[in-house]
């Protein structure tokens, strides 16, 4: 009989992971120990530029929330951020499909669409419809994303790599019109990074060619970047699936740097960003230098994470685009302080 056990075990532990199904996997997976939900965006409206940011985490029953807004003919930044125990009424998220809230913000997949709603009383209310304009992304094996060599140094990450963005920002009274395009990534799992991990640095980039890039670095002490830093690449549609990117075929490299009047930490300000088998040559500058979150009230992180502009090459030829960029551990922590085994 226990010969049958071992048998039986050895068995399970060699089934393949299976990739995730949707819309069931957008939801929440409590057997995950650490579960995140992230919404990043450039929008226009009244002549006007705006970025922003809303990520909803889980860290087994608890449910924290940061907001960020980026008005860049202002050159100014704001952010807020919410905790509580998952509770009805309070925070949570179905695990039946996409539906995550704290308080009054919230993320709901109304059939084909996203409905987002987030705010701050001195921002306004910002509520957004998102509509795919393409499908999601598994990155990693069947959407399996290492981060490190160990057996809880992984998460299943998925992304909806663009959006088209419709809505409105009010505040007293008064309503701007928004439309712009949006990012969506979802990770879910053990939440350990590898020893001697930093921090990172993330990347998502969305071409004028109607391409996309996600990047990211696992930043190891001295700036060197892990074997098991990595990106996709999402060609525009009807140019094919999407393709894995090895690091091999990542040149990256800080230009100029801008250091925090509040932490004191000291960025990359702006990135040199070339992939080799892209023909690509970038350039990638914040729209507004402080775009830095301390959130001693929720995660404990002090991290970057703002709207940029894309300017470059593909095969010698100009392309544009927007970005998020997010820069971790530059003030000592890595993210979300969180992820440490």
């Amino acid at each position: 009989m226990n010969g049958l056990r071992v048998a039986l075990l050895s068995l399970l532990l060699a089934a393949p992971v299976l990739p995730p199904s949707f819309p069931r996997d957008h939801g929440s997976h409590p057997e995950a120990a650490v579960e995140w939900w992230y919404y990043t965006g450039h929008l226009d409206g009244a002549g006007k530029a705006y970025g922003f940011q809303l990520t909803f985490f889980r860290a087994r029953d608890l449910h924290l929330a940061h907001f960020a807004w980026t008005d860049v003919a202002a050159g100014t930044f704001a952010y807020d951020e919410k905790t509580h125990l998952g509770l009805p009424g309070i925070a949570g998220a179905s695990q039946t499909g996409l539906d995550v809230f704290n308080e009054d913000w919230s993320v709901r997949e109304e059939k084909e669409s996203v409905h987002l709603i987030a705010g701050r009383r001195d921002i306004g209310r910002l509520e957004l419809t998102l509509a795919p304009a393409k499908l999601p992304v598994l990155h990693g094996g069947d959407g399996v994303s290492k981060k490190g060599p160990g057996e809880k140094e992984y998460s299943r990450y998925v992304s909806i790599t663009r959006f088209s963005a419709t809505g409105a920002l009010s505040r007293n009274g008064s309503r701007t019109a928004l439309s712009g395009t949006a990012w969506f990534d979802h990770e879910w799992g053990p939440g350990a990074l590898p020893a001697g991990a930093a921090g990172w640095d993330w990347f998502a980039l969305q071409l004028s060619d109607g391409s996309e890039v996600m990047l990211y670095r696992i930043r190891l002490e001295g700036a060197k970047a892990s074997p098991f830093s990595a990106g996709t690449f999402v060609p525009a549609n009807g140019g094919g699936p999407p393709r894995p990117i090895a690091w091999s075929d990542v040149a990256l490299a800080p230009l100029t740097t801008w250091t925090s009047p509040r932490s004191k930490a000291v960025y990359p300000a702006a990135w040199s960003l070339a992939i080799r088998s892209l023909g690509l040559e970038t350039r990638v500058t914040p729209l507004v230098a402080d775009q830095e979150l301390v959130t001693e009230k929720s995660t404990g992180v002090t991290y970057w994470e703002g709207a940029c502009r894309v300017e470059g090459k593909s095969y010698g030829r100009p392309i544009g685009g927007r970005a998020y960029v997010e820069m971790t551990g530059y003030a000592g922590r890595d993210v979300p302080g969180l992820l440490k085994p």
